[in-house]
């Protein structure tokens, strides 16, 4: 499959989900053990059009696709950060978004895992290299320069060139993400192994002209691991 081919074998016939079709986004307070601190829940900040019951797919199809990474870094996120939607016991969990509420703990599903909430631009962090076990995450992908600090440096593109797991989601009418997820994709060695077109029926995204959208992910573990 190239890049710009849809896996159609994944799809609905309209591969349109309706509201109310797709759980809400948990609450995150839940899925932490007792005895640590609670996860903020979801607020959507400023992102009205993602509180809907559709929207937090996304969220739910990443967290799938990234089940057997150790180390997980999301960009963006703070209206609903992957956080929450996480079902196994990575080691780290590090969300960044000038944006979102500060946050840290400690543990995460009954494990040990450093997770912090970054309220911060990407640009100005460091990000480790652990290709093997690393993935990244960006839904919703609009990103955007920092000074003169570029919104695809060469910090970013080798993290997307060498994680092992890249998750990316896209409106398809945006023309800033447009503009970037072709030089984004180009840096992976493989095709992805999901490519979905989606048609997130949800009044308030539809009103919002995102309800079209491109989910991808790339994989470069064992095949295996995505049976």
């Amino acid at each position: 499959m190239n890049p710009g081919a849809v896996d159609r074998s994944l799809m609905t016939d309209k591969a349109t989900l309706s509201a109310g079709t797709v759980p809400k986004p948990p609450d995150m307070a839940q899925n932490t053990p007792t005895g640590t601190a609670k996860l903020p829940g979801s607020a959507y900040q400023g992102l009205a059009h993602l509180a809907g019951p559709a929207a937090a797919l996304r969220q739910v199809l990443a967290a799938h696709a990234l089940r057997h990474c150790r180390h997980i870094i999301e960009i963006g996120g703070a209206g609903c950060p992957i956080t929450g939607f996480l079902t196994h016991r990575p080691m780290s969990v590090t969300v960044i978004d000038p944006k979102i509420e500060p946050f840290s703990a400690e543990r995460l599903n009954g494990g040990a895992c450093r997770v912090r909430h970054l309220a911060a631009k990407f640009q100005t962090q460091d990000f480790p290299i652990l290709k093997e076990a690393t993935g990244l995450v960006l839904l919703g992908l609009s990103l955007k320069p920092l000074g003169r600090r570029p919104a695809l440096g060469p910090a970013l593109l080798a993290l997307v060139a060498d994680c092992r797991t890249l998750v990316i989601d896209h409106a398809v009418t945006l023309d800033r993400a447009l503009g970037q997820i072709e030089p984004l994709i180009a840096t992976r060695k493989t095709p992805p192994v999901i490519d979905l077109v989606l048609d997130i029926n949800d009044s308030a995204v539809q009103a919002a002209g995102y309800g079209r959208r491109r989910f991808l992910v790339f994989d470069s573990g064992d095949p295996s691991d995505f049976g």
